[in-house]
């Protein structure tokens, strides 16, 4: 058999020329950029793993999809770049190692002092376990002041680690490492006694909104968002707080008589709603006014309850209240969903932005997910658009741009200096990125 031989020189010169190539503008995942490394340069690997070509491919820099090549890196180079990486100043690469690190956690005996540091402080944060993942958070009071700074309060029910940790304990055990088992156990007693102190109080159910766990759709709908963002180089990343509110939704404050018609049914349960309140309803309601809202300080989506079961949607409760959180997950995307080599919106410019843009986002966000899984979700957010306000139907001119151009136009609204318009985004859309 003919062995495959190795020219280090011109394999190292093809190599960086591939992943420097200015006319890719792909976003390319672990797997594509193998299979296409493999197609274009066979010998990549063994280039890649040898110590006097490294300095030079560490060097080059692809246009885009940067973080999915240095995973490729670390799964060619392993350990010893995750210890020179941890410690990078580059996003990408300290990120990667992140990742590897944690998929690679049963070869703890190979790893030195800093890097089981990391393991235990970042395995706590991504993974921290119950209560922390689905009641991490509820208020004292009601405040309208989106600025003020909200204290974390009391979880009940005790701690409960998270399986990811737990995993990660019993391989420090098996690995017989005494120092860092000792370490992991204060870490989870010390969550135990947060929550122990925090069941002593005890406040009225009126005054808090309890953190919501999504269920089984709506974690399948966002995986699916995540996985549009992700194809345009955003990086999936934990969501905001999301809560349900039993609070009084905005547009029942303003308009009483709007909930009261909901008690005011006959005996086929047909609304009877008084003759004058046609005349003194709004004509559309908005989501942020009924169902749910975004607030970017703190971040945190809101799901008002009492709006989502008001009979007069006449739609199925529970894909409505998939419908707003989508929809609410939108804003948060625009806001916040981070890509490296592009800031997210500074806030201060973010909040003052155009109603039209950020609805517009919103819903076509909403629209990508509806278009692709139909069924009831299409249809409930179809009907709720019917009786929406106009910056709701900004998302139609949009419906038929390519994702990707729109996701790369958000890139550019961030950069902006000024609070961004319906008029901005257009413009953003007609440049070539």
């Amino acid at each position: 058999m003919e062995l495959t031989r190795v020219n280090p020189t011109t394999d190292l010169a093809d190599l960086i020329i591939f992943i420097e190539d200015p006319d890719r503008d792909d976003y390319w995942n672990e797997d594509e950029w193998e299979s296409e490394l493999s197609k274009s340069i066979p010998n990549w690997r063994m280039v890649v793993g040898k110590q006097e070509t490294w300095d030079n491919i560490e060097k080059a820099r692809p246009k885009r999809g940067y973080l999915s090549l240095c995973k490729v890196l670390l799964d060619v180079r392993g350990i010893e770049l995750a210890k020179s990486w941890l410690y990078s100043k580059l996003y990408d690469q300290k990120l990667a190692t992140q990742v590897w690190l944690l998929n690679n956690v049963s070869r703890w005996t190979e790893f030195n002092q800093g890097i089981k540091n990391e393991l235990l402080t970042e395995s706590f944060r991504r993974w921290p376990g119950e209560p922390f993942e689905t009641r991490d958070r509820y208020y004292s009071k009601l405040s309208h002041d989106e600025s003020s700074q909200i204290p974390p309060l009391p979880h009940f029910g005790g701690y409960v680690p998270s399986d990811r940790i737990e995993k990660l304990r019993l391989i420090i055990e098996d690995a017989g490492d005494e120092i860092y088992l000792k370490r992991i156990d204060e870490m989870i007693t010390r969550r135990e006694r947060a929550c122990q102190q925090g069941s002593e109080v005890i406040l009225p159910a009126a005054q808090h909104r309890i953190s919501y766990n999504p269920n089984g759709n709506e974690r399948e709908l966002i995986a699916r968002l995540m996985e549009i963002t992700s194809r345009s180089g955003y990086l999936p990343t934990a969501l905001p707080s999301i809560l349900i509110s039993s609070e009084t939704p905005p547009i029942f404050v303003a308009y009483p008589e709007l909930e009261e018609g909901n008690e005011n049914t006959d005996e086929k349960g047909e609304d009877q709603i008084p003759r004058n309140w046609e005349r003194r309803r709004p004509e559309t309601i908005s989501i942020e006014e009924l169902l749910g809202v975004y607030r970017p300080r703190p971040q945190q989506i809101i799901i008002y309850e009492r709006g989502i079961k008001w009979r007069r949607h006449r739609l199925d409760e529970e894909w409505l209240r998939a419908v707003v959180l989508i929809h609410e997950i939108g804003h948060w995307i625009t806001h916040q969903l981070p890509q490296p080599g592009v800031p997210t919106w500074p806030t201060d410019l973010y909040v003052l932005g155009e109603m039209d843009l950020h609805e517009g986002w919103a819903q076509l966000i909403t629209w990508w997910i509806a278009d692709q899984v139909g069924g009831k979700f299409k249809h409930t957010f179809e009907k709720l658009n019917e009786r929406q306000s106009p910056p709701y139907h900004v998302f139609e001119q949009f419906k038929t741009e390519p994702i990707d151009k729109i996701m790369a136009s958000l890139e550019k609204l961030r950069l902006l200096q000024w609070p961004a318009r319906l008029e901005d985004w257009t413009k953003a859309l007609s440049k070539p990125s």
